[in-house]
């Protein structure tokens, strides 16, 4: 029997990190409306994510030949650093993972943050080497909640397993799990958006109890 691969989501699900999306939004929205990138009005803006909101401006400057998307990412890229030096671990993710891993599942992380913020506070909570694989928004082209991270793991992982699941907290999580044909597992889930989902956590200590069985590798 092929085991089951759990991919997870990085912050507000294995840690929580202290980045304000509201301000962050917020600022995003104003610059882009500045620089007349859209004709989407303030209030269409504040229905996107701030992924969507980087995929909008970039979308605009492949189009226009220019270069608004830097400043907007040099934001994001302080932003979601300094919010992560000051995250916080998300109580007994350390026994779940571990227990997850003797019972024979694959742990993967995928995240839109850089690679240099999630090996960094992976590493800091003593996380990283629970997981095979940690995928961030530096080895894909889109951006969650587009399913391009997901069916990049879906693709690599496919002949080795017999089952994958994503697990996350927000609507960019399920959006991204229903684009790529991935069951999704809300943890606490936030956001404006309903998405469907097998089955929802508000502990991660309660995937024990969904998945009991023993994931053997084959």
């Amino acid at each position: 029997m092929k085991p089951t691969l759990l991919i997870f989501d990085l912050d507000d699900t294995l840690v929580h990190s202290r980045m304000d999306f509201v301000t962050l939004g917020r600022w995003m929205r104003e610059r882009i409306m500045e620089k007349n990138i859209t004709e989407l009005s303030a209030g269409e803006l504040s229905t996107m994510s701030v992924s969507q909101m980087l995929k909008l401006v970039d979308d605009f400057d492949r189009a226009k030949g220019t270069s608004h998307g830097q400043e907007l990412w040099e934001k994001v890229e302080e932003t979601e650093y300094q919010g992560m030096m000051q995250a916080t671990v998300e109580q007994g993710v350390d026994e779940v993972l571990q227990k997850l891993r003797e019972r024979g599942f694959i742990l993967a992380v995928l995240t839109n943050n850089s690679r240099k913020t999630a090996d960094t506070v992976l590493q800091r909570f003593g996380l990283l080497d629970f997981f095979d694989e940690v995928v961030t928004r530096d080895e894909v082209e889109e951006l969650k909640p587009h399913p391009a991270g997901l069916s990049f793991i879906k693709n690599r992982y496919a002949a080795r397993v017999s089952e994958i699941y994503y697990i996350g907290d927000n609507w960019i999580d399920g959006e991204a799990a229903r684009a790529a044909g991935v069951p999704f597992i809300g943890f606490n889930l936030r956001g404006k958006k309903e998405v469907p989902m097998v089955a929802h956590v508000s502990k991660l200590e309660e995937l024990l109890d969904f998945f009991p069985q023993v994931s053997l590798p084959g």
